[in-house]
């Protein structure tokens, strides 16, 4: 690798960087706030929409949907209500330093993951993007991670997300630019 930096290694670390700031200004609880309504909403309103679908229409599938976004809006409003307190109490107890310090964390740990979905895009949708990833220095560590990271996954979470991981692993793989006229 030269010492030159890549344009695919600037658009990732501007990513890391705005992550890291929007985590930093934040704070925690905003993010954990954000990430527990969707995960949390999105979960509710899977498993509980049936029984509550019948009651809200007859016509189907649409009963379903709208039990659906019902469920969702009320379980994101609950968190987004818990988080108001929290962040209140945080102001309290005059924590707002350490909030916006793991903020920064936890928006810096988002940004490694939305630079892996970024990276697995741009080399799963274009032949020239795929050769950039593997010309950058962003490819040859995220690759590392995948490596070294992926033992480390709950076994559920690699048995959903396995062929995902392995389909990343094979088109970062260093071999196939070597392989390809680019790489010549």
């Amino acid at each position: 690798m030269d010492t030159a930096i890549h344009p695919y290694d600037i658009l990732m670390l501007v990513v890391l960087l705005a992550t890291t700031i929007l985590g930093a200004w934040k704070g925690m609880a905003w993010q954990l706030a954000s990430l527990c309504s969707l995960l949390l909403s999105a979960a509710a309103a899977v498993h509980f929409s049936p029984p509550l679908a019948p009651y809200l229409s007859k016509e189907q599938p649409w009963n379903r949907f709208l039990a659906m976004l019902v469920i969702y809006l009320a379980t994101s409003l609950a968190v987004w209500l818990v988080f108001r307190m929290v962040a209140e109490l945080i102001e309290r107890v005059r924590l707002k330093e350490f909030d916006r310090q793991t903020g920064a964390l936890f928006g810096a740990a988002k940004g490694i993951l939305l630079c892996l979905v970024i990276t697995f895009f741009a080399v799963t949708l274009s032949q020239p993007a795929r050769q950039a990833v593997l010309r950058s220095r962003t490819g040859y560590y995220t690759t590392v991670l995948i490596h070294r990271g992926v033992p480390f996954l709950p076994q559920e979470v690699r048995n959903v997300l396995g062929k995902y991981i392995d389909e990343l692993k094979s088109k970062l793989d260093p071999k196939q630019l070597e392989q390809t006229p680019a790489g010549q």
